[in-house]
């Protein structure tokens, strides 16, 4: 199934096709068809299971997830999303991408800031349906996963991917599908949790994911959630590529890429500029 406009569209897996409303078929942005494989190979990252339980998380944890990743972030999570989409501020009238869109934060900023067309990706539908509900005219939802976009070459003028690059079964595949469909001179924005390369920075990090942050989180979240759904960030951190090794990924699939690090290296946007595309 896919969620377009706010409204369900089934998916035929066996005839492969779906529908979607006029009104963003008329953009030419979709595949005429989807690859149902498993996801799978040597750089998956997680289990079914355990990405399964990240996503559980991220809708257990939907009431208070805005307010909670500021505090465990030290108020960087919102002006770290904000600064990124300023590096997409040329791309406001055409097509953008919100991979991993989650409870929808960052394409809430995005059509605060003027975007017109937003495309919020995520697997999961709880997710997509409330941010559907609380989004103006403007946010289009579509059920997927990074690894395997349902969009055309070239079909998008941007991309962002805030706190969820992480979470994905396949980092080098998402970041290949992100870079088939940016077109030339397009931009990908990345905002996550880092982990740095100097080992010394690495372990305060490690520590302060591990034994630090799940404290603070389940203090503020209080008696509005059974458990801790932040303590999933822990496997994630866990499974993370070095913060030199996310750019030069990077780098290797859009041609440029930049690095900037915040909190010891803890946090991270990673720019990537589009010179390698090809329409083929």
């Amino acid at each position: 199934m896919l969620v377009c406009g706010g409204s369900v569209s089934e998916f035929n897996s066996k005839r492969r096709v779906y529908s979607i409303p006029g009104s963003i078929l008329s953009g030419r942005l979709f595949k005429d068809w989807i690859s149902q494989e498993p996801i799978r190979g040597d750089t998956s990252n997680h289990t079914s299971d355990e990405w399964n339980d990240v996503k559980k998380a991220v809708e257990q944890a939907l009431p208070f997830y805005e307010s909670i990743s500021e505090v465990i972030s030290f108020g960087l999570a919102g002006p770290l999303r904000r600064r990124a989409i300023r590096r997409l501020e040329t791309q406001r009238n055409d097509w953008v991408l919100d991979s991993g869109t989650g409870p929808g934060v960052s394409s809430r900023i995005l059509l605060d800031d003027g975007f017109e067309k937003v495309i919020g990706l995520d697997p999961s539908l709880i997710l997509l349906r409330s941010s559907k509900t609380r989004l103006r005219d403007g946010f289009y939802p579509v059920r997927g996963v990074a690894e395997n976009l349902p969009f055309r070459n070239g079909s998008m003028a941007g991309a962002i991917t805030c706190f969820s690059l992480r979470d994905v079964r396949d980092r080098e595949a998402s970041v290949a599908e992100f870079a088939r469909v940016v077109r030339e001179t397009g931009r990908l924005e990345i905002v996550d949790v880092g982990k740095p390369d100097s080992p010394f920075f690495q372990r305060l990090i490690s520590l302060y994911v591990v034994l630090v942050m799940p404290i603070v989180a389940k203090f503020f979240i209080g008696g509005r959630a059974r458990g801790n759904p932040f303590r999933l960030i822990i496997p994630t951190f866990h499974q993370l590529s070095t913060n030199h090794n996310l750019t030069v990924l990077a780098e290797r699939e859009f041609g440029s890429s930049r690095l900037h690090e915040f909190l010891l290296g803890g946090l991270v946007i990673v720019e990537a500029r589009q010179t390698n595309f090809s329409r083929s």
